[in-house]
């Protein structure tokens, strides 16, 4: 028995040691409780956002219990404009991506080809579960209906399914989705990059989100977070535990009056608030983490 302690022990101060001096070692460790902490919170609401369901509140359970679960990871948010985000009626919220869990982009009718979209999970979500909007959902593709567990969640998160995208399809999938926000009175979230951006800056957006927004004559609500490379980078393998992350939710944009010939000048349009949005609150996010740390912030380019 006292060989036991003692290997425990040993063990665990070569633990501490490589926790506290191995920023790769770090961040194995504290990834991988991120996505334990997934794991175990989707278990969870499978059973305790039943009431939410019934009262067609779309995800605000899973995001607002969310919060609390990644408490731990030490990242602190400031969002801005939230009361935005609050109003009812349905609506497209799009927002830069960084990372993030689950999340579907959205097919664009003009292309002939689409690429399968992939699951992934990181850190957007808990930027998320800071700002997530009144009574809003997700878009999946309708494979993952199939997942057992995965597809009780979704479905009591009024989570919207789709078949997979191609030139046929695409259009008739943006109309209903349309129909299905405005019948269950629900926003939905988007990426409109489409996939993870690790490099700062924003990539092209895709033209799903804005088809449906046209279509279904919906206001656009672009929200934007902050880069998150001052305390997370999976190519640096760093997760500190100090991150800082400022979201500012812009005024919504209408779409009345549009049509599909405008969705270029939409989304460019919008990409450009955000651009210049997203400098800002990088800047601002940048120097509370300097605060935080008691360093002196050194001047750099925002991309």
């Amino acid at each position: 028995m006292t060989d036991f302690w003692t290997i425990l022990l040993f063990v665990l101060a070569v633990f501490l040691i490589f926790y506290n001096f191995s920023t790769k070692f770090h961040y194995y460790v504290r990834i991988s409780f991120f996505y334990i902490t997934i794991l175990l919170h989707g278990m969870e609401v499978c059973v305790t956002m039943i009431p939410s369901w019934l009262g067609s509140k779309g995800a605000d359970y899973v995001f607002h219990s969310f919060y609390y679960w990644s408490k731990w990871t030490g990242i602190h948010t400031t969002v801005y404009n939230y009361e935005i985000t609050q109003v009812d009626g349905p609506a497209i919220v799009i927002c830069n991506h960084q990372n993030i869990l689950n999340i579907l982009s959205l097919p664009n009718p003009t292309k002939s080809r689409q690429r399968t979209p992939k699951m992934k999970s990181s850190l957007d979500i808990v930027s998320m579960s800071s700002v997530w909007p009144k009574h809003c959902a997700v878009m999946m593709k309708r494979i993952l209906a199939y997942v057992p567990f995965f597809n009780l969640g979704a479905y009591f998160s009024s989570t919207i399914f789709i078949d997979r995208f191609n030139r046929e399809r695409a259009m008739a999938s943006v109309d209903y989705c349309a129909t299905e926000m405005k019948k269950r009175n629900l926003k939905l979230w988007v990426f409109p990059e489409g996939t993870r951006n690790r490099d700062g800056g924003f990539i092209p957006f895709k033209k799903g989100a804005f088809n449906i927004a046209v279509r279904a004559q919906l206001p656009i609500i672009p929200v934007v977070f902050s880069d998150y490379r001052t305390f997370y980078s999976k190519p640096g393998r760093y997760f500190k535990n100090d991150g800082e992350v400022v979201i500012r939710v812009l005024d919504p944009i209408p779409t009345e009056g549009l049509t599909l010939d405008d969705v270029n000048e939409l989304s460019d349009k919008c990409r450009d608030l955000m651009l210049v949005a997203y400098r800002e609150v990088t800047a601002e996010a940048w120097k509370r983490t300097a605060d935080r740390r008691g360093e002196q912030l050194v001047d750099k380019k925002i991309d």
